[in-house]
């Protein structure tokens, strides 16, 4: 199995001391994450794409969740969870409105006051876009890497603000926080 991710290894002592309990893994993969912290305590629903989840059904990783939901299942989950990571997972959508949808998801399982963590490849010095991108979705290499002022743009109208970011050689992590009056539509 592939090493847990940085920043769920830094940022698991931060939701302990915030007594967050229940953890959504969205975008799975492997599982690495979730298997990582539901060893730490805490009780790890892991959710991927339909195919990912039929492969990861027969793996004793599996034994460590609480519960394997494929993302056509995340609308109406309602999971209430206290923290939902993404690691990565946000590069490889490519267009605004997959991204909207995924974090419509985000927002529907997570409680008010609730965390997302999200960890995305950020964009080095030295690339640049061309003068044709009219906006960070436009080319493939903006909608492929994020800065953290990128990702706060996003996540504004979700109701996410930012409280916690640093970056790393190749990406950058961030802790948002649900506003308590987000409401769930649905």
């Amino acid at each position: 199995m592939a090493a847990v991710a940085e920043s769920v290894k830094r940022y698991s002592r931060f939701f302990k001391i915030q007594q967050a309990r229940a953890v959504l893994d969205y975008g799975t993969g492997t599982m690495r994450n979730a298997v990582y912290l539901a060893r730490e305590g805490f009780s790890v629903y892991a959710a991927d794409l339909p195919g990912q989840v039929e492969k990861l059904h027969g793996c004793p990783a599996r034994r460590h969740i609480e519960r394997l939901l494929s993302t056509e299942e995340l609308p109406q989950s309602r999971l209430n969870v206290d923290v939902v990571l993404s690691t990565y997972v946000f590069n490889i959508i490519m267009d605004s409105s997959g991204r909207d949808r995924y974090l419509e998801n985000v927002t529907a399982n997570l409680r008010p006051g609730g965390y997302l963590l999200m960890e995305v490849r950020c964009r080095q010095p030295q690339e640049r876009c061309d003068v044709t991108c009219g906006d960070y979705f436009a080319c493939a290499e903006c909608s492929k890497t994020l800065t953290h002022q990128e990702l706060d743009a996003v996540m504004a109208p979700h109701g996410l603000r930012r409280i916690s970011h640093y970056y790393r050689s190749h990406a950058v992590a961030a802790i948002y926080q649900m506003t308590a009056c987000r409401s769930h539509s649905g």
